[in-house]
């Protein structure tokens, strides 16, 4: 006999994860990972098809294992539909996208309601450029959206999500309606905002009817999952992320942080780096050996900004670069410093949230990134609160999702974490941290001309 489910989908930009929990019990029964045939027809831009054939196949998958009775999508944040004959594509975090004064002047006074920073990471940038340029036309949402009215034929969204275009009033809770009128957007033709739990629509699945959840954005979702071990939650994934559930606004910090909605009392704040996992893999790809490396203190530093760089910074105009070389550097020590770079950006976002607030039980640290056990040794060592690791680390996002599409049927569970290891911190990188901390906002003021601001904060 099927157990009777339900299912968080964690709809990524490499691989859709899932986690599926017996309603009649609470047990996670199954967590697995499902890998796309991905073509990007551009850097981060990429066919709306591969998302939903591989949800109807999954889907379909599920509905013969399972009586799956809800289902809750959560995707990564900063994405942007733009339709195109035959199909739409997505524009993801890492799509290639010019710097653009006009627009950053359109955007200044139209972001203060926000919780997002004028950067080309959020999806409200580009929509500005095509509206202004009227060289790409986008929708008015992206792929979280676009996933759900595909399952439902109504389009939906959570707070966080919408949060994250830049179009929402978070103080409102409401669309920031001067800023779609700058755009040409009519309030109709935007989703409808709801909780991340409400039973939205329904979608059939083998002739059977499963409810349709809309969850929380992948990095809220992931902190909802793991909110009984801490409120505090960091991730290593393509991106790299610390951020919190709390019932404050944390956008005009010091440590220049964005603020999102997750609730009517609830707001998830974040520090981002767009330099994680994207940048292990290219130097993976480029045979930099960093997967052999010891890293030790002091010597060559490198400061991972091939995507520009967010917090503290907002700036896309920095680049990687490696200081302190001469001809004695071999290609071992190099590549410890990458390891050991990309190590003190997740060392600052955490050290900015520890710094905001109390972090009595330390920081949750997820994504396939904990598989690097020097980087997390150097985190380990520049970090004042201690680091969790559970050992569904892969899966917080869509242990979350599934959270919420049990909630939406009424039955609010809470899952058991088991914890895999706790590092404590050791301060045995301190010293070489903020040296590095240093000389990145020299870098990037000498350099390129970019303030960090105040976003050194260390806990």
């Amino acid at each position: 006999m099927r157990k009777e489910v339900s299912v968080g989908l964690d709809v990524g930009t490499s691989a859709t994860k899932y986690t599926v929990i017996d309603l009649s019990t609470g047990d996670v029964v199954a967590r697995r990972r499902v890998e796309y045939a991905r073509q990007d027809s551009a850097v981060g831009v990429v066919s709306m098809r591969m998302y939903t054939e591989a949800l109807e196949h999954l889907l379909g998958d599920l509905a013969q294992e399972f009586m799956v009775r809800s289902v809750a999508l959560t995707t990564a944040w900063y994405s942007a539909i733009s339709p195109t004959p035959g199909d739409d594509l997505v524009y993801q975090w890492n799509s290639i996208w010019e710097r653009n004064p006009d627009v950053e002047r359109e955007l200044r006074d139209y972001l203060d309601v926000s919780g997002c920073h004028i950067d080309i990471l959020f999806p409200v940038y580009k929509l500005m450029t095509a509206h202004l340029l009227q060289n790409v036309t986008f929708k008015p949402h992206g792929m979280k959206e676009y996933l759900i009215e595909w399952l439902t034929g109504e389009r939906a969204t959570d707070y966080s999500t919408a949060s994250a275009s830049g179009l929402l009033d978070i103080r409102r809770r409401d669309w920031n309606e001067p800023l779609l009128d700058k755009l040409g957007y009519h309030r109709e033709e935007m989703p409808r905002l709801l909780r991340h739990n409400t039973a939205f629509g329904e979608v059939k699945i083998e002739g059977e009817s499963v409810v349709v959840v809309p969850g929380l954005g992948d990095g809220a979702s992931a902190s909802y999952a793991c909110k009984a071990v801490s409120e505090v939650a960091a991730n290593i994934g393509s991106t790299m992320a610390a951020r919190e559930l709390s019932a404050v606004i944390r956008h005009d910090s010091p440590e220049r942080t964005w603020t999102f909605v997750v609730d009517e009392s609830r707001y998830v704040n974040g520090g981002i780096s767009s330099n994680g996992g994207s940048v292990l893999e290219w130097a993976r790809k480029a045979n930099w050996g960093i997967d052999e490396v010891k890293v030790s203190q002091g010597g060559e530093r490198f400061y991972p900004w091939l995507h520009g760089e967010r917090s503290p910074f907002w700036s896309a105009d920095l680049r990687g670069s490696f200081t302190g070389i001469d001809v004695r550097t071999e290609m071992a020590t190099l590549s410890a410093a990458i390891v050991k770079g990309v190590a003190f950006t997740l060392s600052r976002l955490i050290n900015a949230m520890a710094h905001a607030r109390s972090c009595s039980n330390g920081v949750v640290v997820a994504g396939g990134g904990v598989r690097l056990s020097e980087m997390l040794r150097v985190v380990q060592g520049s970090v004042g609160v201690p680091l969790t690791i559970l050992k569904s680390f892969d899966y917080l996002a869509s242990d979350g999702a599934a959270l919420s599409a049990a909630e939406a049927l009424g039955m609010p569970l809470e899952l058991h974490h088991d914890v895999g290891m706790v590092l404590e911190p050791n301060d045995a990188f301190r010293d070489d941290y903020e040296k590095w901390i240093a000389e990145a906002n020299s870098l990037a003021l000498g350099v390129y001309h970019v303030d960090p601001g105040s976003g050194t904060a260390i806990a």
